[in-house]
């Protein structure tokens, strides 16, 4: 392993903010109870795992298809 962070696998703050995810449809992005900052968002965005609806503080996130894929990949 070359330590890069894979866009088939995620590491295991990725794998909990979906976990939580998974439960409903949206939710508010600003109202995680698992840290998840703004970069580690935009990086499950960009691999495909959630979609984002909203502006600012409004944000909503939801799991897609290809993120629960992903979640319940093999470590």
């Amino acid at each position: 392993m070359t330590g890069k962070q894979s866009a088939e696998f995620p590491n295991m703050a990725q794998r909990a903010v979906m976990q939580y995810l998974r439960l409903d449809d949206w939710k508010v992005a600003a109202r995680l109870p698992i840290p998840a900052g703004e970069l580690m968002l935009s990086r499950i965005r960009n691999y495909g795992w959630i979609e984002f609806q909203g502006e600012k503080h409004h944000t909503a996130i939801k799991l897609t298809q290809p993120g629960l894929k992903a979640m319940r990949s093999a470590i």
